[in-house]
């Protein structure tokens, strides 16, 4: 908890609840460019979920609110009731617009008789390449998928996960804020059928990127990364592996293969070793992202993590704030962590931890939907421990006793607690942080349901773009006070020096201006340019011309 006190840490105890809202918040993304995107033809959309905003939006800022039954005559179940409340309404609000924008979308994008078309959404500011899920697939397995906007076929294979069955897809070019469209038709196609990575035994897991070892606990005893020399990157700290609940990896029930295709395959761990849980590996056609998704099914009333053990020495750790992106060294030894009146023993975990070798030739980024804090080695509260190259992401509980917090998780007995790993060579902001994004912002695909015409392209269509990559879009939405007052778009300049920025935008402009402070900007058509500061966070707002 980088500047941080035990107030922050009260919300592990309610882990699941607290990760609901963290899903939530990343799935706004989504929702509010989808909104963005229906109300530029629909202005009244946002009008029936403006009071269901409004209280969201307060939720989120009473939800972490300071006292967590530390000294309050309320009691623990009165105030675990209400935190479920407030996560129960952020949920209703952002679930209730991306389901309706999804469906209104579908059925603004044109579409041919009888064509079974759906489109994929790319919620964040670069053009990405990607899995994407058409949820609750329901057709037959003899079909090809065709990009439309190239002609050309893509891997696709069906998948079922927790009951669901769907259709997945590698997307590729997927534009800025925007989408493409893909068509499903009969028969074979012309893209690969070769499964996106082999399993050799049961328990190895490889592709032309990386080589995981896992253990039937789920966690990894080894992951190699292939593109850097072959380098091991795992490492046992305490007994402890990567991903690794408990020091009893050989607890479990044999590994099997849950899903496996040309555009990924997936291996499934059961044990009870530390606390019941399930654990499925996934890598990817092409990629060297390793997906992890943990399942506890216990109760636990003590203080769990999930170990990340990396062969590493001297390393650097990296973790995102909110809003700011630090090394966690002390101000003396050259990094961000206050000297004093700091409390050394978590570390806020927003998008990403990174930990990065002494060499600065290797290192490994790990991405955290779900969870919110982790502890670096062996660290405590006075004193922070840099030198030990494990990371233990806190699974949930009552850090500072039984007296904080809510006791035992307030009864739930399951958790969803996911991650992803990216191994890299020298350490890269930008890098990091869209690698992260792009794990918990997924492409989002819905049904093309028009009949006929629409007033949106068929193919594919991207509503802004930036042109500087360190440059990030944090946020497209249309304005609080309403669509006639246009649209607000947030960046984030990730890198260590101002960078002069190029905005296209998908229809002519009618007005341009920051925010933050008040500044009217000089545009040309569907463009406008500006200079964002260095790590600096910048709002905007944006007028269209009619369309």
């Amino acid at each position: 908890m980088t500047y941080g006190n035990e107030w922050d840490l009260y919300s592990a105890s309610m882990a699941e609840t607290s990760a609901r809202i963290k899903r939530a918040v990343e799935k706004l993304r989504a929702a509010e460019l989808l909104a963005a995107l229906v109300s530029r033809h629909f202005p009244d959309f946002m009008t029936r979920h403006a009071a269901a905003r409004d209280v969201a939006f307060t939720d989120l800022g009473l939800y972490w609110e300071h006292d967590w039954t530390a000294d309050g005559a309320i009691s623990r179940a009165q105030r675990a009731a209400w935190q479920e409340r407030l996560a129960a309404e952020i949920e209703f609000y952002v679930e209730s617009i991306h389901g309706e924008v999804a469906v209104r979308l579908g059925g603004m994008i044109p579409r041919p008789e009888k064509a079974n078309r759906f489109f994929v959404l790319n919620p964040l500011g670069w053009t990405r390449t990607g899995p994407a899920d058409f949820t609750n697939y329901n057709g037959g397995g003899d079909i090809h998928v065709r990009n439309l906007t190239t002609g050309q076929d893509v891997p696709h294979q069906i998948v079922k996960t927790g009951g669901v069955r769907s259709l997945r897809i590698l997307a590729g070019d997927v534009p800025s804020a925007g989408y493409k469209v893909f068509e499903l038709l009969p028969g074979p196609g012309s893209a690969p059928t070769d499964p996106a990575a082999t399993v050799n035994g049961d328990n190895v897991l490889e592709n032309d990127a990386v080589r995981v070892v896992v253990e039937r606990d789920g966690a990894i005893r080894s992951l190699v990364d292939k593109r850097h020399g072959n380098t091991e990157l795992a490492a046992t700290i305490g007994d402890l592996k990567l991903n690794d609940l408990a020091a009893r990896s050989d607890d479990g029930e044999p590994l099997r293969v849950e899903n496996r295709g040309p555009v990924s395959v997936t291996i499934r761990a059961r044990s009870d070793a530390g606390l019941d849980h399930t654990t499925a590996i996934t890598l990817y056609r092409g990629s060297d992202r390793v997906d992890i998704v943990n399942e506890i099914d216990a109760n636990f009333a003590d203080v769990r993590h999930w170990a990340f053990s990396f062969a590493m020495d001297q390393p650097a750790t990296h973790t995102e704030e909110v809003g700011a992106v630090l090394l966690d060294k002390p101000h003396a030894a050259s990094g961000d962590y206050a000297d004093r009146n700091a409390r050394c023993d978590y570390l806020t975990v927003n998008h990403f931890a990174e930990l990065t070798d002494g060499s600065g030739a290797k290192g490994v980024t790990l991405s955290s939907p779900d969870l919110a804090f982790g502890k670096l080695g062996a660290s405590t509260p006075g004193a922070l421990d840099t030198a030990t190259p494990q990371l233990q992401m806190l699974a949930g509980g009552q850090v500072d006793g039984s007296s904080l917090g809510i006791p035992a998780q307030n009864g739930q007995r399951h958790f969803l607690q996911r991650f992803a790993l990216q191994a890299h060579g020298a350490y890269n902001q930008t890098a990091a942080m869209r690698f992260a994004l792009e794990h918990q912002n997924p492409l989002v695909a819905a049904p093309v349901i028009s009949k006929g015409g629409g007033p949106y392209p068929e193919t594919g269509f991207s509503l802004l773009g930036v042109s500087d990559p360190d440059v990030l879009l944090w946020a497209l939405k249309i304005h609080d006070d309403g669509p006639e007052h246009g649209l607000v778009a947030r960046v984030w300049n990730q890198a260590d020096a101002a960078r002069p920025v190029h905005f296209t935008t998908a229809a002519p402009l009618a007005g341009a201006q920051r925010l933050t402070p008040v500044e009217t900007l000089s545009f040309t058509g569907g463009a406008f340019e500006t200079t964002v500061g260095a790590q600096r966070m910048e709002t905007f707002g944006l007028k269209f011309a009619a369309p």
